[in-house]
């Protein structure tokens, strides 16, 4: 009995072992000079999962139980290809010599960095829904708005609950707005309200500049090709990517008449997360309402500076922090800058408590 209880035990280990993700790890080299390769796109054959060689040429990459019988791929741009049996390489860390190779005409050449830092961000779109709150969640927390107009300023501080009925499933903006609903327990304010512009808020906007929840900005696979990118430093744990946008308009930027739009990202290694994000964003005719708002009357210049940052909780992110500055230039009506920031305090998405509609005033 005891022999057939040892087998049996035996036998559930070795299963258990075979079934967990294999973990290939190693360095890329010119195998002329012997030189380290930072930037080579590893990729497993017939699907989605991947990474880049650091700047030393080293990598580490996790291959999921049912992949493990896939090839790795190794390319560069002047290197040959190779391809190796994951099962060959796991469990030890591997030499990958790659052969440099002359140019052909047809080949498309681009700038190793720029495709380094965009398969980085592809690879945080590849594992969004995975990585993020994906389901309907609530938080709560602190919201502080400032307007500083003709030399006065007015602050007000909200205590707020929200409630996002969709979580960070479909990142399109309009759907994005719609699902977000929001209520303020209390506002203390250093002035009076005597009218509606005194009385408003601009929750929405500052909502909006949240990267990984809507859809028109940097973080769209759809508009990568429109940016150029830069790994500006890296560090064991992160990537900074620095990013400007080559030809800005409404579907890159969220703003229907942008200027420029610049700024960086960082990117944790391990899980393909982007876990801050700082920007910069110049646009005419703005409206504190809507970056995409169509107002014919507005003639100005605005420069809106976005700060943005994400925490985990129980193994999801979702937004921590946003902040945004935005100095508006307007001779006509009067130059002022709002200077906004949303601070999440709490998030369930377990049990979230449902909120219904907006509140853009309050006296």
């Amino acid at each position: 009995m005891l022999k057939k209880l040892f087998l049996v035990s035996s036998l559930f280990l070795s299963l258990n072992a075979f079934s967990q993700e294999c973990v290939v790890e190693g360095i890329v080299l010119d195998s002329k000079t012997g030189e380290v390769m930072p930037f080579v796109n590893i990729a497993l054959t017939g699907g989605k999962t991947g990474t880049i060689s650091d700047i030393n040429g080293e990598f580490k990459l996790s291959v999921p139980e049912n992949m493990t019988s896939k090839e790795l791929s190794f390319s560069s741009v002047g290197y040959s290809p190779l391809t190796f049996k994951v099962a060959e390489l796991s469990g030890r860390h591997i030499e990958v010599k790659m052969e440099p190779h002359d140019l052909k005409i047809s080949e498309v050449v681009v700038t190793d960095k720029s495709a380094a830092g965009r398969k980085v961000l592809k690879n945080v779109l590849e594992n969004f829904s995975k990585n993020y709150v994906s389901t309907d969640f609530a938080y709560a927390g602190q919201y502080k708005n400032t307007v500083t107009k003709n030399g006065k300023t007015r602050n007000s501080l909200y205590s707020f609950n929200a409630y996002d009925s969709e979580g960070y499933v479909s990142k399109e903006s309009s759907r994005a707005f719609e699902a977000l609903n929001y209520k303020f327990q209390n506002v203390k304010r250093d002035f009076k309200v005597n009218d509606f512009e005194t009385g408003i808020n601009y929750f929405d906007l500052v909502s909006s500049f949240d990267i990984m929840r809507y859809e028109l900005n940097v973080m769209n696979a759809y508009n990568l090709e429109d940016f150029d990118f830069t790994i500006k430093s890296e560090t064991p744990e992160n990537y900074v990517i620095a990013f400007t946008c080559l030809k800005p308009k409404v579907i890159n930027t969220g703003a229907l008449y942008p200027e420029k739009y610049y700024g960086e990202i960082t990117v944790r290694k391990d899980k393909h997360i982007v876990v801050s994000a700082d920007y910069t964003l110049q646009v005419k005719n703005f409206s504190p309402s809507a970056l995409s708002l169509l107002d014919k009357n507005l003639k100005n210049n605005a420069v809106i500076k976005c700060s943005v940052s994400y925490a985990e909780k129980n193994g999801k992110y979702s937004l921590a922090k946003v902040s945004a500055d935005i100095d508006v230039n307007d001779s006509a009506n009067g130059s002022y800058k709002i200077s906004d920031n949303i601070t999440v305090e709490s998030v369930n998405y377990k049990v979230p408590g449902k909120i219904s509609g907006k509140v853009f005033y309050s006296r």
